[in-house]
């Protein structure tokens, strides 16, 4: 991992596990949230004992920013309820009438929600300190000022309340045109971690290539980072250079005989055909990275590469070999428990099948599909997949099963939008 990653990773792990300050204002760049965003994922799925929840929503004005942040957190709580039940636990605290009421600031409602959700947090009787990690990280502040009055307001400028203590609060100052630091500090307040990312593309590639070029570091460690500085120039639309270093690459792994990244670099390779639209050299090397994929018994890159196989047959208009394909991600998305990508990849080999008129297929693949999404409540599939069943229901004349389906529908679709 290159040291900017290393070094976010180590200060939000310190942030949450300490216990003097319970605010952490990051000063980052739009492009920089995503890489914030999966370095928070990774530390949820390391915290089992603490609540996450991290929202990107933009900031429009004041109240479309309170609206849809208290939207998503609902939809996180209603999610989480559907599962409590399945395991016949009791549901979590539905949020009290402040978090909706239009007569209070964006600010109220939201220190409302942050103060409601930890009483989501277990009581503590296992043992283990519970904290909910709060954070707040819009994708693009348009409101500059709606926004200062939130994070002023969220900021605790005198001491903190006993109730404080467990909740670890992450906001986000623009790099770009930032106040939020320089203000604490004229306000003397010092109960802040302030942290500034170094996570652009530049710094990262930057820092990445030093990593490849540093001769006092292992074998393993700058050949990843190579790999890493080819993933860059292919985000970067340097595909020329990219295909250049993913050839060093194929023949590094294969001189030590690592067949599961000469499948990895052999799939890229065809990713980057595929995106310059040469489609039957990127089928050939998908096809290529899948033989390599299944020697390496690799079942999470036989899914990604029989996905991107179906992909580029649908392009070619390979509808046989298209649901073929996808039907092959499938059953390893399957394999390895992944349900949300089993449901993705059975709605495209429903399509597959639709597109050669084969509608019994389409049907049982869409079916599968809606079993998928249904068992992780990945209401987002559901939606599409029930769609496309009422559809080619009513299309045939099956009117009460369209009917069920339609119902169906609307139910998740409720799910999907919550009263603000």
């Amino acid at each position: 991992m290159v040291q900017p990653l290393e070094e976010l990773n180590e200060a939000l792990g310190s942030f949450v596990e300490q216990g003097e300050r319970f605010v952490l204002l990051l000063t980052s760049q739009d492009e920089e949230i995503p890489l914030i965003v999966k370095a928070l994922d990774a530390l949820d799925g390391e915290s089992p004992s603490d609540v996450f929840f991290t929202d990107v929503t933009p900031v429009r004005n004041g109240k479309q920013y309170a609206d849809e942040v208290i939207r998503n957190a609902w939809n996180q709580l209603a999610e989480v309820n559907a599962e409590r039940q399945e395991k016949g636990m009791p549901p979590l605290a539905e949020f009290p009438p402040g978090c909706w009421a239009p007569e209070w600031t964006p600010a109220q409602r939201l220190a409302t929600l942050i103060r409601h959700m930890t009483s989501w947090l277990p009581a503590g009787e296992d043992g283990a300190q519970h904290r909910l990690v709060f954070t707040l990280l819009p994708a693009d502040i348009q409101d500059r000022e709606a926004h200062a009055q939130i994070l002023g307001s969220l900021v605790p400028f005198q001491d903190y309340e006993p109730w404080m203590s467990s909740i670890r609060l992450v906001l986000r100052d623009d790099a770009v045109a930032p106040f939020a630091q320089s203000a604490l500090r004229k306000a003397g307040v010092r109960s802040v971690y302030m942290y500034n990312t170094r996570l652009t593309v530049a710094a990262i590639a930057d820092a990445t290539a030093q990593q490849a070029e540093n001769t006092e570091l292992p074998p393993a460690i700058r050949i990843n980072a190579f790999l890493q500085c080819a993933t860059f120039d292919v985000a970067m639309g340097r595909y020329d250079a990219a295909l250049q270093k993913f050839g060093q690459l194929y023949l590094y792994y294969e001189q030590y005989q690592l067949t599961e990244m000469k499948a990895l670099v052999t799939h890229a390779v065809g990713d980057i055909l595929m995106r310059v639209a040469r489609f039957p050299a990127a089928r050939d090397k998908f096809l290529q990275a899948l033989d390599l994929a299944s020697d390496a018994k690799s079942l999470a890159l036989i899914m990604q590469i029989a996905a991107s196989l179906g992909d580029v047959d649908m392009q070619m208009r390979a509808f046989p070999e298209a649901a073929k394909s996808y039907g092959i991600g499938a059953n390893a998305a399957e394999k390895i428990g992944n349900s949300y990508a089993r449901a993705d990849l059975l709605e495209k080999c429903g399509v597959a099948h639709a597109s050669l008129g084969d509608l019994r297929g389409a049907v049982e693949a869409w079916t599968a599909a809606a079993v998928a999404a249904r068992s992780f409540f990945y209401h987002q599939r559901l939606s599409s997949v029930l769609e496309r069943l009422r559809d080619v229901s009513a299309q045939g004349g099956y009117r009460d099963v369209a009917a069920n389906y339609e119902r169906e529908l609307r139910e998740v679709r409720q799910r999907l939008s919550a009263p603000v």
